[in-house]
């Protein structure tokens, strides 16, 4: 990329010019990027035996890829804010992002080509194009003319899904969600200002709000299930949710969420996060049932004086732990029938040596050898599928328990496959898993 030249002095002639000098680059195919401004001054200040940088290439640009910028917060989380008497605002999350017809969503930024460059010897040197880019459309949502914005085509809640944007519209309850309503299927957000009575359904594309109860009812979001009160689950409810799930309480409930659950209080119920569970607030209370996380749980009391069974799980990934509970009782049932036709098998073996059996007979025998077969390679596959999962689940080791104030005795600790069985009051500790044992640390929540 560069041109050096030495100059020496005459020996009784004259000095060179600048022109000669260039003329010797030019034969020496130097011919892109020459410095005769440099070249003069080497000459002006007879700076000999020098090696001199007297020509220069010229890199190449290269081309930006384009991007989208998006005129929303795209990673807004769930953030309840705490009040100074310690109860936690479920009111104000700041979660739902609005916007009208017409607002601009996102924009566009061209690519750009990218400028060649130049070697001295005067070879072009290519530069490389920026990618294209071009907008993910979900629902109603459309360009501009020139193809730079993406336009929200209805008013609602802007959100990006599945790497699209999307403004999902809101269908809002005024009362409870009953025999009046009927269950509730809805390609958008959906709040309830009122209940949401047992036995009855809400599924959805975007959050789910209730600003009072839900009873034994079943809520499936693809967002976010934020409930302002809580949920009295009467052992039959369910919340279900791609995202967060926000409650101030949760009782005799079922509640899966691929990212966190927020919570006041948590009693005698299943609950499973593909990531952190956090029950805070001025209860922050986790009493009975089960309590399953990736990464981390955290409350402030876990059990009660009544040593309540309590079993608190972290460091498996619930999804797989289901998988590895569903495959065993398929196994059990498996074996189960193997044995009845094992059983017919060896009774209708016998009377077979005993004479010739009648069609009927024969016909079954014949079925029975060809289940069993079944049955052996159908048991042999899901114990193949159990070996791995547990392979994997006793090689989990990460994740933690934070309790800020105390975990009563009758509290069972799960990190990966290790476990703990609270005896004795522990005040203000987080259990972390070593050496394949759980070890009570001083508190890092």
């Amino acid at each position: 990329m560069t041109a050096v030249v030495t100059l020496l002095p005459p020996e009784g002639g004259r000095s060179l010019t600048t022109e000669e000098v260039v003329e010797k680059l030019n034969k020496n195919h130097v011919v892109f990027g020459i410095d005769e401004n440099k070249i003069q001054e080497i000459l002006t200040h007879e700076r000999y035996y020098q090696k001199h940088i007297v020509a220069t290439g010229a890199a190449p640009i290269q081309g930006t890829d384009g991007k989208i910028n998006y005129l929303f917060n795209v990673n807004a989380k769930i953030k309840p804010e705490v009040l100074e008497d310690g109860k936690v605002d479920f009111k104000e999350l700041n979660l739902i992002q609005n916007v009208k017809k017409g607002d601009v969503v996102a924009e566009r930024i061209m690519h750009t080509e990218g400028t060649d460059g130049m070697t001295v010897i005067g070879r072009p040197l290519k530069a490389k194009s920026g990618k294209p880019i071009n907008f993910k459309k979900g629902k109603n949502v459309v360009e501009s003319s020139d193809g730079l914005q993406l336009i929200a085509d209805e008013d609602g809640q802007v959100k990006v899904i599945e790497d699209k944007v999307s403004v999902l519209q809101v269908f809002e309850v005024n009362g409870n969600v009953d025999n009046a309503t009927g269950n509730i299927s809805f390609n958008g957000r959906v709040v309830v200002k009122g209940n949401v009575a047992t036995g009855f359904k809400i599924e959805c594309d975007g959050d789910i709000e209730v600003l009072g109860v839900v009873e034994g009812a079943t809520l499936i979001a693809e967002g976010n299930i934020i409930l302002h009160k809580g949920i009295q689950g009467n052992h039959s409810g369910k919340l279900i949710s791609k995202q967060d799930i926000v409650a101030r309480y949760m009782e005799n409930c079922y509640a899966k969420a691929a990212g966190n659950i927020l919570a006041d209080a948590v009693m005698h119920c299943n609950l499973e996060s593909k990531n952190k569970i956090t029950v805070s607030g001025k209860r922050g209370l986790i009493v009975g049932g089960v309590v399953r996380a990736n990464s981390e749980i955290a409350a402030k009391y876990i059990g009660s004086t009544m040593a309540t069974s309590t079993k608190i799980e972290v460091g498996i990934d619930p999804e797989l732990k289901e998988r590895y509970d569903q495959l065993k009782g398929e196994m059990e049932l498996l074996y189960k029938n193997k044995e009845n036709v094992m059983k017919a098998v060896e009774l209708l073996t016998k009377m077979s040596k005993m004479g010739p059996l009648p069609p009927d007979k024969e016909q079954i025998l014949t079925k029975s050898i060809s289940t069993n077969a079944y049955l052996e390679e159908k048991i042999e596959k899901i114990n193949d599928e159990l070996v791995n999962i547990k392979y994997i689940l006793q090689t989990l080791s990460g994740g933690k328990i934070n309790v800020s104030a105390t975990v009563y005795p009758g509290v069972k600790l799960f990190i990966g496959n290790s476990m703990y069985f609270v005896r004795d009051q522990i005040q203000c500790s987080t259990f972390i898993r070593e050496n394949g044992e759980i070890r009570i640390a001083p508190y890092m929540g």
